[in-house]
């Protein structure tokens, strides 16, 4: 009951003089909905990343190995790598390496011409082994998948994308229907789920694949791969699986370090997480910035208590002289100060959290509310009022009553 008076009076006591009082709480209240908005949207974003880089990669236990070493920039393709994989590279993986699950060699090109009546576009055409699917999972909505007898026959049997399907059949069931791709009969076999946008924004629905025999020998007329995709048993420790490939096409290759690699091993896990560290250390500057701000209100806090004090030298007095103790005084200045950065902190959590849903659903990020957070900046803004309300409880508290009641 004591401390539900003191807050009552310092509620009283604040709401004298309302001008005041705001300014005293604006610099917790913007420092509070700065940081709760800044790790609820940074935590948001960083799983809108990660659910697209699986949308792009399927999953996180796949090791890609790409010619042309470290020197090869952007994706590569038959026209703009060396030709340093082979089909036996392949092959050699999956039989020697104890690290690796399976493995699925890939040809690509860009820009390829697709024609279904009156119907053009252009888009990427990977060749893709069988088993592709299986090692990136992705889903099928409808038709059927890639088998392994049409992989081996050199079928004329693709599997497109959303968009695609959208734009060469718009209106129809795609599946058996006869369409080219740079001017060779395929059939539709089924259409890839919707995929919607990868890291950069791009669509992941723009492409689609056929068998990597049927693109070597069929369509592309080349022998050599531009990505091997090997999946790993052990995802959370890939770098004995990395060794291990490493070493094998070091040998086939011929190379011998410090000679430089001829391929490039990636792993989508590395990848993700150096996105992940870049958004964590942007996080760490703004959340710092956010508390900064908010030290920044307690200083003026701090700064018009103490103005206040000097202008309630008589107030002060008058309560020392019907027998208020130094203590009473000491804990009133302070319960004024920590309700006054708890309501702006209050207002502040509720500013943030506005504000980090508005962004979210202007940007299409999932809900992603930081709660400890929330709970940090709720115990942040009490402490804020605590310790800047200390020097001017601590001047009010040693006011000399006699000399304050002649002023």
């Amino acid at each position: 009951m004591k401390a539900l008076r003191l807050i009552a009076l310092a509620l009283r006591t604040l709401g004298r003089n309302p001008l005041r009082s705001f300014f005293m709480m604006l610099g917790v209240t913007i420092g509070i909905a700065s940081l709760t908005a800044l790790t609820s949207v940074g935590k948001a974003t960083t799983e809108k990343t990660m659910r697209q880089f699986k949308n792009m990669l399927g999953n996180f236990d796949l090791i890609t190995i790409q010619p042309g070493a470290a020197r090869t920039r952007g994706m590569p393709s038959l026209t703009s790598v060396e030709p340093t994989l082979r089909f036996e590279d392949a092959q050699a993986i999956a039989t020697e390496a104890h690290t690796v699950a399976q493995v699925a060699p890939s040809q690509d090109a860009f820009d390829i011409d697709l024609s279904y009546r009156d119907n053009t576009t252009t888009s990427a055409v990977f060749g893709v082994a069988s088993n592709w699917l299986r090692m990136r999972r992705f889903a099928l909505e409808s038709g059927s998948w890639i088998s392994a007898e049409e992989e081996q026959s050199l079928a004329r049997v693709a599997v497109i994308g959303k968009d695609i399907a959208n734009t060469l059949f718009p209106g129809e069931d795609p599946v058996g229907k006869q369409f080219r791709i740079a001017g060779v009969p395929f059939q539709v076999k089924g259409v890839l789920a919707s995929r919607g946008a990868g890291p950069a924004g791009t669509s992941l629905d723009n492409f689609l694949l056929i068998p990597v025999t049927t693109a070597s020998k069929r369509l592309f007329n080349r022998d050599y791969l531009t990505q091997i995709s090997v999946q790993i048993k052990d995802p959370q420790h890939p770098e004995a699986a990395v060794k291990e490939v490493t070493a094998i096409l070091r040998e086939r290759h011929g190379i011998v370090p410090p000679v430089q690699d001829d391929f490039t091993l990636r792993s989508p896990r590395v990848a993700a997480a150096r996105v992940s560290t870049v958004r964590s250390t942007l996080s760490t500057v703004l959340t710092g910035a956010a508390v900064m701000a908010t030290v920044i209100g307690g200083v003026v806090i701090m700064s018009l208590m103490l103005t206040a004090v000097s202008e309630r030298r008589r107030e002060i007095g008058m309560r020392r002289a019907v027998g208020a103790t130094r203590r009473d005084v000491l804990v009133q200045f302070l319960a004024e100060a920590a309700v006054l950065s708890t309501v702006g902190g209050a207002v502040g959590i509720a500013l943030g959290v506005g504000v980090a849903n508005l962004l979210a659903l202007q940007r299409d990020l999932p809900p992603a509310i930081m709660w400890p957070a929330v709970a940090a900046a709720a115990g942040l803004s009490v402490a804020v009022g605590l310790v800047f309300g200390l020097q001017p409880a601590w001047k009010a508290a040693n006011v000399d009553p006699i000399e304050a009641l002649r002023s």
